[in-house]
C-alpha cells in the first residue's frame, strides 16, 4: 500500500503532525500552499487597529480564536502589552491548535467537539441569548462570516481583531501535478476551501479522481465535486491521532 500524503499547511505549524505521521510509517511531503503575513507597523491602518483591539481587551465579554497563526500571534501581543491579564473574559479556541499558544499566559480555553464554526458555537456559553455581550474574534483577514453571523443573531456585539493576511504561493501550471506524480502521493491534507480551490486547479483529471482529499468540515467537502475531486473525506479533528485514524479507516475501505 502506498503512504504517501501531501501536507499543505503553512511553514511551521505541520512540524507535529509530521513528527507523528512518519513514526507511523507515512511519507509526508510538506508543501504550503499559502504564506501567512502577519500584521506590523508598515501595513499602517491594519496594524493600528489590530493593536488597539489588544489594547482595550478587558472590554470583551468573550474572545475566540478561530486559527492557530492568529492564536500565536495574539499570544505574543497580549504579553506585551498586558503584564498582567484581564479577568471575566471567557475564552474560546476553534480547535487545540488554535489553543495550544494561550497555555503560556495560563488560559485554559473552551473548545468545541468539532473544530469548526458550527461547534463553537453548539457550546453552552455560546449557544444561548448573548445581549449585552461583547465578543472579539482573532483570526487573519477575510474567511467565514458564520460565526459572527450567528453569535450577532443572539445578541452579541462582535469585533473582528485581524492579526494577518494570507497570501497564495504560486506554482508553474503542472508543477503540483508532476510533485504528486513524483511522490506518488496518494492523499493530500487540505484545511480550507481555499487550498482545496488551489491544489483542483493544478492537478490532472486523473490525479483529481484518484488522490484522497481529506478536508476539517463538510462545508469544504461539499465544494470538491465542482472541483471534480472524486475522492474527498471529512477529517473533524485535525491532529495526529485524528489525522491517523481517519487514514486508517480510508486505507482499510480503499
Amino acid at each position: 500500500m502506498n503512504k504517501s500524503i501531501l501536507i499543505t499547511r503553512p511553514q511551521g505549524q505541520a512540524d507535529e503532525l509530521i513528527g507523528a505521521l512518519t513514526q507511523a510509517n507515512w511519507h509526508c511531503v510538506h508543501q504550503p500552499l499559502l504564506r501567512i503575513c502577519p500584521f506590523n507597523e508598515q501595513h499602517g491602518a491594519p496594524f493600528h487597529a489590530m493593536k488597539q483591539h489588544i489594547m482595550n481587551l478587558d472590554i470583551y465579554d468573550v474572545v475566540i480564536s478561530v486559527s492557530g497563526n492568529a492564536s500565536s500571534l495574539a499570544v505574543d501581543l497580549i504579553d506585551q502589552y498586558w503584564p498582567q491579564m484581564p479577568v471575566g473574559i471567557d475564552w474560546y479556541a476553534v480547535g487545540p491548535s488554535s489553543a495550544q499558544a494561550f497555555q503560556s499566559l495560563g488560559i485554559d480555553m473552551q473548545l468545541p467537539q468539532h473544530n469548526h464554526s458550527e461547534g463553537l458555537l453548539e457550546l453552552d456559553g455560546l449557544n444561548q441569548d448573548l445581549t449585552q455581550k461583547k465578543v472579539l474574534i482573532f483570526r487573519g483577514v477575510g474567511g467565514r462570516e458564520h460565526l459572527a453571523d450567528t453569535l450577532k443573531l443572539r445578541g452579541a456585539q462582535v469585533h473582528y481583531c485581524e492579526l494577518y493576511q494570507r497570501e497564495p504561493i504560486n506554482f508553474a501550471q503542472g508543477e503540483l501535478a508532476s510533485l504528486l506524480s513524483q511522490e506518488q502521493i496518494h492523499y493530500a491534507l487540505l484545511t480550507s476551501g481555499e487550498m482545496l480551490h488551489q491544489l483542483a486547479t493544478q492537478l490532472t483529471d486523473s490525479q483529481k479522481q484518484n488522490v484522497h482529499v481529506i478536508v476539517p468540515s463538510e462545508r469544504i467537502a461539499n465544494m470538491a465535486p465542482g472541483l471534480n475531486i472524486q475522492r474527498i473525506h471529512v477529517c473533524p479533528k485535525i491532529n495526529a491521532q485524528g489525522l491517523l485514524d481517519c487514514l486508517t479507516k480510508i486505507t482499510h475501505s480503499s
